[in-house]
């Protein structure tokens, strides 16, 4: 069961995560149990302690979470048997999370009362726009979503353990240092169109690891995790990567994401 109120910390880079969030967070709310969404990246660990059951939602990347991401999970406060579960959304495999995550939430005093992995459509190296193929994917994971959060209030989700090969592939993408990370980064450098970009420096605001910095044009550091917010929100398509023709993908409306992260 549930303990109110629910505190969903939710990163999303393209809208796929917060979609099902909020799938979760409406049938939470319908079902009377109080629930709140908050951005993870621009939220203080500490403040989670207020929660009564506390969630977390984010997308995977290299097989795991954002870098980012588990350095928010480890700043948690102690847990105190706490109630907790996790989401994340997927094109294809993780390996990195479910386990790894659910040994380090126990370790610092959490309950861990469920686990949902979801398919939502692909966000990177797209080459068409996005079809009817995209819609049943996300219809289904919505699905998928709102039948977890039900379980969630009636006591019937899971978390399950798995093996621990798990950790060795959270490692891989554990730190945005590492060799993985610096390896995408040589591979998808991102660039600029100067015709298409209006200098708006809304990619600067959206970026969750402050990869960006605007001199004149966006000018991309050596952090980037590919998360695509830049790509996907640029209001005039100004951000590619080079030398690839893939079309950008938006799981959520812009204006909804700025309302979100309190963008003005």
């Amino acid at each position: 069961m549930l303990r109110e109120p629910v505190i969903i910390y939710v990163f999303s880079g393209s809208g796929n995560t917060w979609t099902v969030a909020r799938e979760i967070a409406d049938v939470f709310l319908d079902g009377g149990v109080s629930t709140e969404l908050r951005p993870l990246e621009r939220s203080a660990p500490e403040d989670s302690a207020k929660a009564g059951t506390l969630g977390l939602a984010f997308p995977v990347a290299m097989f795991t979470a954002y870098p980012f991401v588990w350095k928010f999970i480890e700043a948690l406060p102690d847990g105190r048997g706490k109630r907790i579960f996790m989401v994340d959304t997927l094109a294809g495999f993780s390996g990195g999370i479910v386990g790894p995550l659910k040994r380090a939430l126990s370790q610092k005093g959490y309950r861990p009362i469920g686990a949902k992995e979801i398919r939502m459509p692909s966000n990177y190296s797209r080459k068409e726009p996005e079809g009817e193929k995209d819609a049943q994917i996300r219809a289904k994971g919505l699905k998928k979503a709102a039948s977890f959060a039900r379980d969630l209030i009636s006591g019937s989700a899971s978390w399950r353990s798995i093996p621990i090969l798990s950790d060795i592939i959270k490692e891989m993408g554990y730190r945005s240092s590492g060799a993985a990370w610096r390896s995408a980064r040589k591979k998808f450098p991102l660039a600029t169109d100067g015709e298409k970009c209006s200098r708006c420096g809304l990619c600067e605001q959206l970026c969750p690891v402050g990869n960006i910095t605007m001199s004149g044009l966006p000018v991309f550091g050596d952090t980037c995790v590919f998360c695509q917010r830049c790509i996907s929100f640029c209001p005039g398509n100004a951000i590619s990567v080079v030398g690839k023709p893939f079309v950008p993908y938006r799981g959520m409306e812009p204006a909804a994401l700025l309302e979100f992260l309190g963008i003005r």
